[in-house]
């Protein structure tokens, strides 16, 4: 019988905007945008956990309020206008392995200023993903 994959769902959102101030935080439809992404990761119903990293207390409160399972205060060296995502979304993950003592099969990224999306369309790109995985 084939073991069931344990996915994480990972959300970065930095304190620092250059071109729209704090638009992490900023309401769409009465919500916080950071909001939306966290309602539509737990809507999906497909991971075992999500993890929202920032380098800034403030939105990590909200997404606390809004449902994050857990989160991690980003180091300053991978919250700069130049630091790439990869290592961001690695530090988060390991993070909450080291909390969980757990290792996950498959990494999501959802981004905080993608508040179109649906549910259905992480289950499916997943799925497609997971599929794809399987006949390689």
């Amino acid at each position: 019988m084939a073991r069931e994959l344990k996915r994480i769902c990972t959300i970065a959102a930095r304190g620092g905007s250059k071109e729209v101030k704090n638009k992490n935080i900023r309401k769409i439809l009465n919500k916080p945008l950071l909001a939306h992404t966290i309602i539509q990761a737990k809507k999906s119903g497909i991971f075992e956990y999500i993890a929202f990293s920032s380098d800034s207390d403030m939105i990590l409160e909200l997404a606390e309020k809004w449902g994050a399972d857990h989160i991690i205060k980003r180091p300053s060296e991978l919250a700069t206008d130049d630091a790439p995502k990869i290592p961001v979304i690695q530090h988060c993950v390991s993070e909450v392995e080291k909390i969980l003592n757990e290792k996950f099969d498959i990494i999501v990224d959802l981004d905080v200023t993608a508040p179109l999306r649906t549910k259905n369309d992480i289950q499916a790109s997943v799925k497609l993903f997971e599929n794809a995985a399987d006949a390689s």
